[in-house]
């Protein structure tokens, strides 16, 4: 188990069994909509897990799916050693917080990123599709999760208007600060900007409302 520290980094609660049951869901939904996408995982030579953090997500899917190469990267230096000692079934790397990442063209035949681009201001978004995209084979699966429109407060009438004008909202997280860099903060996607972003660099975006989930996922098809 990661310490406490790193575990609330990834999840903003430091309880054992919510970072086990939240990890193992993650892992079944990325399973689950990489097959409704057309992409079985067992069937893939290499997968990244972009934003790793300490593997809640990547502990279940080197156990399922065993003759996979994954691969994990997040900027969290000490995550990463953590990965690095407890999961030697996967390959990992610290990134910084701008591309690129160490890997040549159309290297994984899919990519995951899950309560990453829930963080990023637009440039930073921009910028990481545009890499993710580099290093996606043609065909290949991207998976990203995102505050929808219905994770943002009803109350907040300020910020329900500006992401209907804007389409993103990206505020200061309070319970983070001093914990995360300051530019890694709380990010909210309309539907019609999300789906846009993402359809200028890849074929095939869907995008999907997660029940009772507190995030979106969106699928999309690497470009050849």
């Amino acid at each position: 188990m990661p310490p406490a520290l790193l575990r609330y980094r990834v999840s903003e609660n430091l309880a054992r069994d919510e970072f086990l049951r939240i990890g193992y869901g993650c892992a079944q939904l990325m399973a689950d909509y990489s097959r409704s996408a057309g992409v079985e995982l067992s069937q893939c030579r290499r997968v990244l897990d972009f934003g790793c953090g300490c593997g809640r997500t990547l502990r279940w899917l080197v156990r399922d799916f065993t003759a996979v190469e994954f691969h994990g990267v997040d900027v969290d230096a000490d995550a990463i050693d953590w990965c690095t000692k407890h999961l030697p079934r996967a390959r990992f790397a610290r990134n910084r917080p701008d591309p690129p990442l160490p890997y040549p063209d159309r290297h994984f035949d899919a990519i995951y990123c899950l309560s990453v681009f829930t963080h990023l201001d637009e440039g930073a978004q921009d910028r990481w599709l545009e890499e993710l995209s580099r290093i996606l084979v043609p065909g290949g699966l991207l998976l990203i999760s995102v505050h929808g429109e219905r994770c943002l407060d009803a109350s907040d009438l300020e910020g329900i208007a500006e992401l209907k004008s804007a389409g993103l909202l990206h505020r200061r997280s309070r319970k983070l600060q001093g914990i995360v860099p300051d530019w890694y903060q709380t990010t909210w996607h309309s539907q019609a900007y999300v789906v846009s972003r993402l359809s200028a660099r890849f074929d095939d975006v869907h995008y999907y409302d997660i029940p009772d989930g507190t995030q979106a996922l969106v699928t999309a098809r690497g470009r050849g």
